[in-house]
């Protein structure tokens, strides 16, 4: 980590000089409002205590002072003197837009590229450095199967509890289904799925879905997973008009049935304030009806014919039948699941997680 070379302060900001070379500016105010002291930011709770609001607009720093491995600043008003601890100034040397999400690797794929990422159960089981591995894994990959699961509910809801709290939605919390149309939605049939996302009628789609297959006796039901990064890239590459109606362009989803009906609406492709593509949204069976003017929706239809053309190819399909004892976590902010038809008995359980639950454990693992 570089050290601080040398400080020069202005009437504005103080000026920070790194070891190599990096320079930064942090305004004054800015010091004032991320000190350390306990009685700016609470000891246990990481809290600011602070009235942001009632520093005086002109503060300025009189002196500073590298104090081992803080920066102490008195002020000019009656401000308590300032601590900030250089690996925290260093944090911010590069000023850059905040972003939220935990930045982990990510690995685009097709059918060819991808090897079906797994992890022993006993492993995930075992201590959070194994929950860690296997979000991590099914952050880069969009998908990782827990290898050895009992084939029992209780023991993928001990699993998927290993992660966070289970997700309550329509469904209910951890869930286990048939083909029975217990539910107002295909996934109660043995009819095929093609690939999407769930939750498009939410305004928080579920972050992540865990499945198991507890039992099937009959055939077909192939699983299918296509990653909707790689979609994305590609119609940027090829089809950049198209890519950017999917950018654009608020599709509605829906949920009728089972004394609700649900709605919400968001882009195919949704970029956070940075830009970076952080969700992909796509469910052609829960879509709900909508027009735009003549050129507008034509140019929709047109985006989301080469969109389902390229999830349905079977070069970008990973396709497995599911078996007791694999049970299959995913990023349901990235990869389309779907399901081939099948015939005979399956049994299915899981839940789904939160995105901001995955996410503090994967903060928690660092």
């Amino acid at each position: 980590m570089p050290s601080i070379a040398s400080c020069d302060s202005t009437d504005t900001s103080l000026v920070v000089n790194w070891s190599d070379g990096v320079v930064t500016r942090y305004p004054w105010l800015w010091l004032r409002d991320h000190a350390h002291d306990d009685d700016t930011l609470h000891p246990v709770t990481q809290q600011r205590q602070l009235f942001t609001a009632r520093v005086p607009r002109g503060l300025r720093g009189l002196s500073v002072d590298l104090d081992g491995s803080d920066l102490s600043i008195t002020w000019d008003v009656l401000e308590p003197t300032s601590r900030l601890p250089v690996t925290f100034l260093a944090q911010f040397r590069l000023p850059r837009p905040p972003r939220a999400a935990v930045e982990t690797p990510i690995t685009l794929w097709n059918a060819t590229s991808i090897t079906t990422p797994t992890l022993p159960y006993e492993h995930v089981m075992a201590d959070d450095a194994g929950v860690a591995e296997w979000l991590r894994l099914t952050q880069q990959y969009g998908f990782c199967l827990a290898v050895g699961t009992p084939p029992t509910a209780a023991a993928t809801e001990a699993l998927v509890r290993r992660i966070a709290y289970v997700r309550e939605t329509i469904f209910g919390g951890f869930w286990e289904f048939t083909a029975d149309m217990a539910k107002a939605d295909t996934a109660y049939t043995s009819l095929e799925l093609r690939g999407h996302t769930d939750g498009t009628y939410s305004h928080d789609a579920p972050g992540c879905q865990l499945l198991h297959c507890l039992q099937f006796d009959g055939t077909g039901g192939e699983s299918t997973m296509v990653d909707g990064f790689a979609i994305a890239r590609r119609m940027e590459a090829e089809a950049p008009e198209l890519f950017e109606v999917l950018c654009t362009v608020a599709v509605p989803g829906q949920y009728i049935g089972d004394g609700s009906h649900l709605m919400s609406a968001r882009p195919v492709f949704r970029h956070d304030h940075t830009g970076r593509l952080v969700q992909v949204s796509f469910n052609n069976y829960d879509r709900a009806p909508f027009l735009l003017d003549e050129a507008d929706m034509v140019a929709f239809y047109d985006a989301i014919r080469v969109f389902d053309e390229i999830a349905n190819e079977p070069s970008m399909q990973w396709r497995h039948v599911l078996r007791p004892g694999e049970a299959m976590l995913f990023d349901n902010w990235r990869v389309l699941h779907g399901r081939a038809a099948y015939s005979g008995t399956r049994v299915m359980c899981g839940a789904y997680v939160n995105r901001e639950d995955v996410e503090s454990r994967l903060r928690q693992a660092r």
